[in-house]
């Protein structure tokens, strides 16, 4: 099949760019939609826009559920990423659709009247998208769906997605004739069940009649060819041939369209699916950014196969992090017209208690780190992360940190960092006091005072062997007098996947004994990338958690035997 096609410079058409992959999607319009691809193939912006501009016209007056794990999720991802497609591919917002609002007289009415609008798109024809989140089950409650769509779904607990597929039902007289009637459309780059991702989707291959969409395919192929040649008609005033061309293309596309009835369309494709458009370079700085393993199932869509015990974190599960972090109430009064911009304050008990200190950890140097949370009860919460980069330092930090946490009433700040961040403190010029001076003197500026404590002075020296032991210990079996461990993905992202991507090396010390260390590679790369792509946010982390006193609790109760997957020699 041909990728490209020379632009016929003519009024008549529209020239518009599509990978292999979204002119193949397109030309089989299935049922059923489950695709992987790499990263930067436009899944939201370009093939689940187009692809739901599509089902709404074939649908109209149907409701439709978009659905994300989070709510923040999928308000990010509809605000910025499908309204971006709908936009560009010529829908005008309040002329095609509106957002959280009760629809214009002008548009059709939905075939049910809604009972709210918050959260919502509403079409012109009368379609209507509700936002739906995984993990608050009441948002889908009641409703009936004519169709669902989800992007990123590697993050869809199989579990979850599954209660609310009998919500796809209802009104078969209305919308039965459409072949996307009951229906589901998901994109997802690939999952990998060693970051705690869910590979689910991978089953729906097993779904898919190949000899069925190699059907639709030659179909799909006919009648395309047989456009070609109207237009050549048309151009030419050919009347007869225009007619016969006609009637040609109803035949085929009733053919077609009977086709596609209960297909299901699963495939693979990998970033190099939009290589005119994101040009070699793109995939040169992927590869010193990711490293080989994560550039081959995050860009190249291939399955993963790195060993679990590569990982130095290797117990970090999916039970370590929660979602539902944000109040009912904060969620209902939000509208997909505002900035999303979510502060402590609109974090849910007991995850946060606006009555307690806040505690951090810290890593300093050109990129500074800081995980924030706070303790309560058998749990340590890992609220938000913050990091700099130069330009900025310790004065944009603080004011990150007291922004966030505004409104906090007990405004202690615990602060755990490297034993080197006092390393000037003879000069007065030490890391450490420059956080500490900055936050307070800022705080002290808007009128909400900060005291902060340097919890890491005279401590003696964290070495990665002695973290690898500690860690591995404590997020597999726990630690009896140190609280477990929970963190807001949401807010987390950096912290997330500097501690998923950091693996063990061990190296010989002088007296020829191996020993585990943390591969700290990945801290020279290109500064802009150290936030997602380093290790700097795992070791703010281990400050974080491995305080003095946890760190002599849980010295009696580690052994140095753990085994772990020998994947490097230096």
């Amino acid at each position: 099949m041909r990728t490209f096609a020379n632009l016929i410079d003519d009024p008549l058409v529209e020239g518009r760019f599509a990978s292999w992959l979204k002119m193949r999607i397109d030309l089989i319009a299935p049922k059923n939609l489950d695709i992987i691809s790499g990263r930067a193939t436009a899944k939201s912006s370009d093939i689940l826009a187009e692809r739901s501009i599509r089902i709404s016209e074939d649908m109209a007056r149907a409701y439709f559920a978009w659905v994300a794990d989070t709510y923040e999720n999928a308000i990010g991802n509809v605000r910025d990423a499908l309204i971006e497609g709908w936009n560009r591919k010529g829908w005008v917002e309040g002329v095609h659709y509106v957002l959280d609002e009760r629809p214009p007289a002008h548009f059709e009415k939905p075939y049910k009247s809604p009972k709210d609008f918050q959260h919502t798109m509403s079409i012109y024809n009368g379609c209507f998208f509700k936002i739906v989140s995984l993990a608050q089950p009441s948002s889908a409650a009641g409703n009936s769906y004519q169709h669902l769509f989800g992007d990123e779904v590697k993050y869809f607990d199989d579990k979850k997605i599954a209660k609310l597929f009998p919500a796809i039902r209802g009104e078969y007289t209305n919308f039965g004739d459409s072949v996307y009637y009951r229906g589901h459309s998901f994109t997802t780059d690939m999952p990998n069940p060693m970051h705690k991702e869910y590979d689910w989707i991978m089953q729906q291959e097993e779904n898919m009649d190949v000899e069925q969409i190699k059907l639709i395919l030659n179909l799909s192929h006919l009648i395309n060819e047989d456009k070609k040649k109207l237009f050549k008609a048309y151009k030419n005033r050919d009347d007869l041939a225009v007619k016969r061309i006609q009637k040609r293309i109803v035949k085929y596309t009733i053919a077609w369209r009977r086709a596609r009835k209960d297909s299901t369309y699963f495939a693979i494709g990998s970033s190099l699916a939009n290589l005119q458009i994101l040009t070699l370079g793109y995939f040169e700085d992927s590869l010193k950014t990711l490293g080989i393993e994560e550039f081959k199932t995050s860009i190249l869509s291939l399955k993963p196969t790195i060993p679990q015990g590569a990982m130095f974190y290797a117990y970090l599960g999916p039970h370590h992090f929660f979602d539902d972090g944000l109040r009912e109430d904060f969620l209902s009064n939000y509208t997909l017209k505002e900035e999303f911009n979510p502060l402590a304050k609109h974090i849910k008990k007991p995850y946060y208690d606006k009555k307690q200190p806040v505690s951090a950890g810290m890593d300093f140097g050109d990129m500074i780190s800081m995980v924030t949370g706070q303790e309560n009860k058998n749990y340590i919460y890992a609220l938000r992360n913050f990091f700099t980069l130069p330009p900025e330092s310790t004065a944009q930090i603080a004011a990150k940190f007291v922004d966030f946490y505004d409104g906090h009433e007990k405004r202690i700040l615990n602060l755990y960092y490297d034993r080197s961040g006092n390393q000037y403190e003879q000069v007065n010029r030490d890391w450490a006091t420059d956080v500490k001076t900055s936050i307070e003197e800022y705080s002290s500026k808007i009128g909400q005072k900060w005291k902060v404590n340097l919890m890491s002075k005279n401590q003696a020296t964290i070495y990665q062997d002695e973290e690898y032991y500690f860690m591995t210990k404590w997020l597999n079996e726990g630690i009896a007098g140190i609280p477990t461990l929970r963190i807001y993905r949401k807010f987390n992202k950096e912290l997330k996947s500097s501690l998923e991507i950091t693996k063990v090396i061990t190296k010989k010390d002088q007296k020829g004994k191996t020993k585990i260390h943390k591969n700290k590679t990945s801290e020279k790369l290109a500064m802009h990338l150290r936030p997602m792509y380093s290790t700097n946010f795992s070791d703010a982390f281990k400050y974080w958690i491995m305080r003095r006193d946890w760190r002599s609790t849980a010295s009696s109760r580690i052994s140095t035997s753990t085994t772990f997957i020998d994947t490097e020699i230096i």
